[in-house]
């Protein structure tokens, strides 16, 4: 009866199983060898093992037996060499092989259990195959994509390179025709009628807003080629905002928007006074542009732990929180003004942010649709 179990169970398994003696004869084997080798039991009963492998590796193996039988211990499947199996037909396959040693009345014998990978290492080799087309065309991929990088880095450097030169040849003949708008409206030689007046003053403010353009793209185009240098020095930052408040005041009196200030700083900080003044005027003209008639804009400055945050608010139309970050990008412009137009550029902000993080500081806004904004950005503090 027990025999009758062992021999159902051998015949079940789904390996191939093989018991050898000390000389290294087939004296047992399963069904599933016959099926996988292609032979009749009764063509490998009392056959060398080596029968099953391919001759190149038989001697080998005949070594390989003498050296287990000296030092006999148990292998687990998938541990050593690569091997093969030959089959009747003398075509070959891969197999994975473990072996368990015994002893019985009959003297040594060793067990092995075969498993057929043909499957296994087909779906190994594709997936390798897979892998290695990946890989490659990931490849190709990153040297176009270094290759378009270097493309456009190029070719920003060279449009900053033309901004900057076109910038600096704008602005002379442009400085002409403000020197002589001036000139002329001083009326040092002749008086003009109002209509004269009137055109020169049109010449002249328009000449202004050009300049502030043609500043702005040549501030962006310094800050992005590395250019722009930054000149730190003591200063009073209340007489800062002061000066700031006082270069918008008369856009603010003529919609009758009130102005106010709260400043708890220290009377002086360190950072390049002239670039922190031009953050504080970009963001004031946008309080008051954006800021219908009757409003407040408001300056705020106190300190932070090791910051000095100044905060710009206004009453006016407001941003919804999806252009909170969109607004600091170059050429972005939130929406109409008060006055039912979009003015500018869009490179205020865009600027005022660069200049923020090239002193070390953040600009962050807080604002909802129709009821106002607020900037407000820090700067290091410096002993």
């Amino acid at each position: 009866m027990p025999d009758e179990r062992f021999r159902l169970l051998l015949e079940a398994a789904p390996d191939a199983i093989l018991q050898v003696d000390e000389e290294g004869r087939i004296i047992l084997m399963n069904r599933v060898t016959e099926q996988m080798f292609g032979y009749a039991r009764e063509e490998l009963m009392g056959q060398p093992i080596e029968v099953l492998i391919p001759e190149e590796l038989r001697t080998a193996h005949v070594g390989h037996r003498a050296h287990y039988r000296t030092r006999p211990s148990t292998r687990a499947m998938g541990t050593g060499l690569t091997l093969q199996g030959l089959r009747k037909d003398r075509s070959r396959f891969p197999v994975e092989i473990s072996l368990s040693p015994g002893s019985s009345q009959e003297g040594f014998h060793a067990t092995a259990i075969i498993r057929d990978i043909t499957e296994r290492k087909l779906a190994d080799d594709r997936f390798r195959a897979a892998q290695d087309r990946y890989t490659q065309k990931l490849a190709e991929t990153n040297r176009e994509l270094e290759l378009r990088s270097r493309e456009i880095e190029r070719a920003d450097r060279l449009k900053s390179e033309f901004l900057a030169s076109m910038s600096h040849e704008l602005r002379t003949p442009l400085h002409t025709i403000i020197g002589f708008s001036e000139l002329l409206g001083e009326e040092l030689e002749g008086p003009l009628n109002e209509k004269q007046k009137r055109f020169i003053q049109h010449i002249h403010n328009d000449s202004m807003h050009l300049l502030d353009l043609i500043n702005d793209i040549l501030d962006l185009s310094k800050i992005e080629s590395g250019r722009l240098e930054l000149r730190p020095e003591p200063f009073d930052l209340t007489a800062v905002v002061t000066e700031s408040i006082a270069s918008v005041r008369a856009l603010a009196e003529a919609k009758s928007i009130a102005l106010e200030t709260l400043l708890d700083v220290p009377m002086a900080i360190e950072a390049d006074r002239l670039r922190v003044k031009q953050v504080l005027v970009n963001l004031l003209s946008n309080a008051v542009k954006f800021t219908p008639e009757g409003g407040r804009v408001r300056v705020e400055a106190g300190i932070r732990g090791t910051f000095v945050a100044l905060s710009v608010a206004d009453t006016g139309v407001g941003i919804s929180s999806e252009e909170h970050e969109s607004i600091f990008d170059k050429f972005y412009q939130v929406g109409a003004t008060t006055k039912g137009v979009r003015e500018g550029t869009g490179l205020g902000l865009a600027i005022t942010k660069r200049l923020v993080e090239q002193h070390g500081g953040s600009i962050h806004v807080e604002s909802e649709r129709n009821r106002g904004s607020r900037f407000t950005f820090t700067i290091p503090l410096r002993k």
